[in-house]
């Protein structure tokens, strides 16, 4: 009986040691124990790939040329400040880009109050107009840039052509209830030149997925703006309360410093 138990003692062990050996020079499965996911390797991918899109936000800078400002000038509303937006599609094989651009520029607004006494049905009574007049031009400009990538900065040269409208617009109010507006507008051709840089901030990426590009950007442009005829309101020259138009033709160029953001993707 003793001598049973013993054989079969050894046997388990021997089937135990049996297993244990096979399980060590099974092969071992590829990854195992490993995390096979490169991150340097997936960024640099990435960094390779061309980014086709942009866009910009920026502030700007204005003023017009020649005899165009001199007219504005004689109004008060010789320069010009806003914002504007462009966009467009950056080809992979070339460094060439096309897209839009949209400016906004406010050239001056001015308000008057006016205290007028009148007597409304035997009551004395303070009558207060106020007078606004305001000028705005919207340059909307398709262009066509050159613009390489230079380690992590973008220089461009870019020319494209548009309209721009010229917008002058005069409204009233009154304290007991009285209202009236008006507006003229016009809308020239034009084309333009421009060069710039953009400088890269920060590579943002979305491993495995996708990279943007984000930048610094400085911008110059001259639009060479048709002959047109204008008109504008503005506040009476000989003191009285009242507005008058000014009215002037002439080319209407203008120049745009621009600066502020530009993301890529």
């Amino acid at each position: 009986m003793t001598v049973r138990i013993m054989v079969v003692g050894v046997a388990c062990v021997l089937v135990a040691a049996l297993s244990l050996v096979a399980q060590d020079t099974q092969p071992p499965i590829a990854g195992a124990g490993q995390d096979t996911f490169d991150d340097q390797r997936e960024i640099e991918r990435l960094r390779q790939q061309p980014l086709e899109w942009f866009g910009s936000f920026y502030f700007a800078y204005s003023q017009p040329r020649g005899n165009f400002k001199h007219f504005l000038d004689s109004i008060n509303n010789g320069w010009g400040l806003g914002f504007g937006f462009n966009g467009g599609y950056k080809f992979r094989q070339v460094p060439v880009a096309v897209g839009a651009m949209l400016d906004v520029l406010f050239y001056g607004s001015q308000e008057r109050t006016y205290q007028t006494p009148l007597v409304i049905n035997g009551v004395p009574r303070m009558v207060y107009d106020t007078v606004n007049t305001s000028i705005a031009f919207i340059p909307i400009t398709i262009v066509a840039r050159i613009a390489p990538d230079v380690g992590w900065l973008q220089p461009y040269v870019e020319a494209g052509g548009g309209v721009t409208i010229i917008s002058s617009t005069y409204s009233l109010k009154s304290n007991l209830g009285g209202e009236q507006d008006d507006s003229r507008s016009h809308v020239p051709f034009q084309y333009s030149i421009g060069t710039g840089i953009n400088v890269k901030v920060v590579d943002v990426f979305n491993i495995p997925v996708s990279r943007q590009a984000y930048y610094i950007h400085l911008g110059l442009r001259y639009i060479y703006g048709d002959f047109s005829k204008y008109t504008f309101w503005r506040f009476a020259s000989d003191g009285s309360k009242g507005v008058e138009t000014a009215t002037g033709s002439s080319r209407t160029d203008l120049y745009v410093i621009s600066f502020g953001i530009q993301a890529a993707f």
